[in-house]
């Protein structure tokens, strides 16, 4: 690219200088070129330094030929002052340059070029025509229109070389290349941009080129271009041509504003790039992942309903699991409940034979007793209607006295009704104990309720009446269908927490009535020291206790929960810590309907 074209315009006849003048215009373009394609640092100083030394190199050749000649010494005097200062000027420019590229800028090229043509076409020219001519330099006068002539002619030359080569790389490159003007209409446009189009040179207005563009992108486009025109500013836009045959063609452009030096807004100048195939791409590979995306989601929702269905089976598992676990522990129980009861019927039974003929002994013992006493009593009547002295009274006063009959016909009596009392008491527990156990009746059945409390009261009476006072409050309950064994396993369970709940001594109620004509209730409330609110709904789990290890096994309250569920009834709890605890059982009266 150059800035100067050297021609025979610029020669001035001799031979060294003008071969000189021809150097420093060449280095004039390269710093030109140089500043244009944005050269490294060290290069523009390199270009500089090179221009300064040649032209102190010029400029002293000049001042040898004027010397030699005996050149008038004032014309001689302004020709070198023109010389230093030139080349102050540049050596400040140099310097400047070690510190700042910004530096050197289009005013240092303007200048550059100024000062080479009024050096070359005036001052070196009156310098030329002297020394050739041998006349004065005072009497040579430069023809002012020429020399202007003569650089525009020069300057003229060199944009058409650069325009030229601008041309040439626009046709020969795969970009959309164009310039318009004021009206945003296009000046130049490179035959790409005409091909992709599908527009004639000759015939092109600017209505035909927005009817190339989409329809749908018009406005955005008539819009960058007259915000870009307000504003000074550059731009970036995608927009789609559409061509008569609804082909679309995707292009990608970047413009910038053409500012003159006055600042004046001179049109657009822009790059467009055809980004069709990358658009296909684009969509491709949108519609590839969006594919994706619903492959993976779907293989997502299929591992989402596998993992369900396996959590849910994982799940179904462990519940059979427990419940497995449950009936077993539960079976086990009921084994050893069985096991007990079927012990205790035995222990009854057998006990029972010898209660039997105990009770009859002491049946006979009392009648026996009543005998000797009345024999004593007649015989001190007796001993009453003889003498004193009578040896037979004196005999029987000395037995009354070593037998203490008198403490014997009053103790006797007392001994035989406690030992039959105790009999009484021992047969009722036997009974107790075998109706607690119901071996001999473990289906359903009428059960006494309260008949079924008073015996399981009765069994746990050595539990119970340390800790506290049992207090019933009974209604009268009918008798109703169920398994009394089981439901008098769930008051001993209850009766026995209760206990167990108070810490010193309390009081322990125990209740029963109707809700309505289907439906009984049993209470059994104590004093203790209730149960926190954070576990109410975990005490009829399987295995939880808050008693310490070794003190209970968690099944108690689980087997009676589990019994209450088999009859159809539930349990209701309230509790408040430190005031104590009621358990509530309900069961339906017909359990069969």
């Amino acid at each position: 690219m150059t800035i100067l074209n050297w021609n025979n315009q610029l020669a001035l006849g001799i031979a060294s200088v003008d071969e000189q003048h021809q150097h420093l215009i060449d280095l004039t373009n390269q710093l030109d070129e140089a500043l244009a394609i944005g050269a490294e640092h060290d290069a523009l100083i390199k270009i500089i330094k090179g221009l300064v030394d040649y032209t102190v190199y010029h400029f002293r050749h000049e001042e040898q030929l004027m010397e030699a000649a005996q050149f008038n010494p004032t014309i001689y005097a302004e020709h070198k002052a023109e010389h230093d200062e030139f080349v102050t000027n540049m050596l400040k420019t140099q310097e400047n340059l070690q510190s700042d590229q910004q530096q050197l800028s289009e005013e240092l090229i303007d200048y550059l070029v100024n000062w080479l043509c009024h050096h070359i076409l005036n001052t070196d020219k009156k310098m030329a025509l002297s020394l050739i001519n041998g006349i004065d330099a005072a009497d040579i006068k430069i023809d002012s229109q020429e020399h202007h002539d003569i650089m525009q002619s020069n300057l003229h030359s060199a944009l058409r070389e650069s325009e030229s080569r601008f041309k040439e790389l626009a046709e020969n490159i795969s970009a959309l290349i164009w310039i318009t003007n004021t009206n945003h209409v296009p000046i130049f446009c490179n035959q790409f941009w005409f091909n992709t189009y599908h527009l004639q040179a000759s015939t092109m207005t600017r209505q035909q080129w927005l009817n190339a563009i989409h329809p749908d992108d018009r406005d955005i486009v008539t819009e960058s271009y007259r915000r870009a025109a307000e504003e000074r500013s550059k731009f970036k836009i995608q927009y789609r041509l559409q061509n008569a045959d609804g082909k679309i063609t995707w292009i990608y452009e970047t413009a910038v504003p053409r500012i003159q030096k006055n600042g004046r807004f001179a049109g657009l100048m822009g790059c467009g790039m055809d980004i069709t195939s990358q658009k296909q791409a684009e969509a491709v590979l949108t519609r590839s992942n969006a594919q994706l995306e619903d492959e993976v989601a779907k293989r997502t929702q299929e591992l989402f309903d596998i993992n369900r269905t396996l959590e849910f089976e994982k799940n179904q598992q462990l519940l059979l699991n427990n419940q497995l676990k449950e009936a077993q522990i539960h079976l086990v129980q009921a084994e050893k409940m069985a096991s007990i009861g079927q012990l205790a019927a035995g222990i009854a039974h057998e006990i029972n034979n010898p209660l039997g003929y105990i009770n009859s002994n002491l049946s006979s013992l009392k009648q026996y007793t009543q005998a000797m006493i009345d024999t004593i009593n007649m015989a001190e009547t007796l001993s009453q209607q003889l003498p004193a002295d009578h040896p037979d009274v004196l005999r029987f006063k000395q037995l009354q006295k070593n037998s203490d009959l008198n403490f014997l016909k009053t103790d006797l009596p007392d001994l035989v009704n406690e030992s039959i009392e105790g009999v009484t008491r021992t047969k009722k527990i036997v009974q107790d104990l075998r109706d607690f156990s119901r071996i001999d009746k473990p289906e359903l059945g009428l059960f006494d309720v309260e008949a079924g409390l008073d015996a399981t009261l009765n069994i746990a009476h050595n539990e119970l009446k340390y800790k506290a006072q049992v207090i019933k409050d009974y209604a009268g309950l009918q008798p109703f269908e169920c398994v009394g064994a089981q439901l008098n396993q769930v008051f001993l369970n209850l009766l026995v927490n209760a206990a167990q709940a108070i810490e010193k001594f309390g009081k322990i109620y125990v209740r029963t009535g109707y809700l309505d004509a289907d439906w009984l209730w049993i209470e059994i409330e104590d004093t203790g020291k209730g149960i926190p609110e954070e576990i109410h709904a975990k005490i009829f789990d399987p295995f939880f206790t808050t008693k310490p290890v070794g003190k209970g096994t968690g099944l108690g309250l689980s087997l009676s929960y589990q019994i209450i569920q088999k009859h159809h009834g539930r349990i209701e709890l309230e509790s408040t810590l430190g005031k104590g605890s009621r358990f509530r059982i309900i069961f339906p009266i017909h359990p069969s309907k």
